[in-house]
């Protein structure tokens, strides 16, 4: 029991930032445009997607489960063994009718993460001024370097969301084409995803630190009580069709305030070398003066 009690404070040290994010959120007005502008882009993108789906549902269908053979009856007593292969053939086809739209409003969700992530990671750098009075930023200054800073937020939210759906993508394989992989794909692919959230929405704020994706995962694993608390709520929040645009912004939010709480210790960092400077007339040899 002595045991038991730490972890299940952490899961619950996790799970409250999620209502403290939210409190910020609503608190703060100086946090609503960057907030408003990933929302409206991830309505846009699967509003379009779903629209998508049911314009073109016929050639989906086609595409995806059109090949599958349907076996004919020659004689009545043909059915005994036909009715069920149809019942097993339908099956499969809806299995991967649903999910290649799976697919496809999952590559939307992840273009409007992506082309959300300059907004979002606004959003943290006021969430983490409002908690620490700045920002630690590993970035250039001037309007030059948060050019780039925003085209490296984009680049790093793809990154992310191709990660995510890749490993995802796997595990499902693995469950249809691997004996008994039906039985332990689905918990693999709901423990990956609730790793995987706090990993993403404390990114923002580790992007800024150039903290590389090793130490995250150790720092992830390092903290795994309050890292599943935090991706379990998130989770269930995002299951939730209509909530989970709105609580994108919440979860930046919370996320910010896990990385922050829980930071990621400097010689663990790791950190990338930074950029060579670029030579200046003043490392140009000088004459020696006479």
């Amino acid at each position: 029991m002595s045991g038991a009690a730490p972890v299940g404070r952490e899961v619950a040290a996790g799970m409250a930032l999620h209502g403290e994010g939210l409190r910020t959120l609503a608190r703060e007005r100086r946090l609503w445009l960057p907030a408003a502008v990933p929302f409206v882009l991830g309505m846009l993108a699967l509003g379009l997607a779903a629209l998508a789906i049911a314009s073109q549902a016929g050639a989906l269908w086609g595409w995806t489960a059109g090949w599958l053979p349907w076996p004919e009856a020659g004689a009545w007593y043909a059915w005994l063994w036909v009715g069920p292969a149809r019942a097993v053939l339908a099956a499969a086809g809806a299995l991967l009718f649903a999910a290649a739209c799976g697919a496809v409003l999952a590559a939307a969700w992840i273009l409007a993460g992506a082309l959300g992530a300059p907004f979002l990671d606004a959003l943290s750098r006021r969430v983490e001024t409002l908690a620490t009075g700045g920002v630690q930023d590993g970035s250039d200054g001037g309007v030059g370097g948060m050019a780039r800073e925003a085209l490296r937020a984009v680049a790093l939210e793809l990154r992310r969301g191709t990660f995510f759906a890749a490993v995802q993508a796997g595990l499902f394989l693995a469950g249809v084409l691997l004996p008994g992989g039906a039985l332990l794909a689905p918990p693999a692919m709901l423990l990956f995803a609730m790793l995987f959230l706090p990993l993403d929405y404390a990114g923002y704020t580790h992007d800024r630190r150039r903290v590389p994706f090793r130490a995250r995962r150790r720092w992830i694993l390092a903290h795994r009580a309050r890292m599943l608390g935090f991706g379990g709520a998130a989770f269930a929040t995002l299951l939730v069709p209509g909530l989970n645009f709105l609580a994108m912004p919440g979860l930046v939010v919370s996320g910010t305030l896990l990385a922050l709480r829980t930071p990621i210790p400097e010689p663990e960092r790791e950190l990338e070398p930074p950029r060579p400077r670029e030579p200046s007339e003043a490392d140009a040899p000088q004459a020696p003066r006479s």
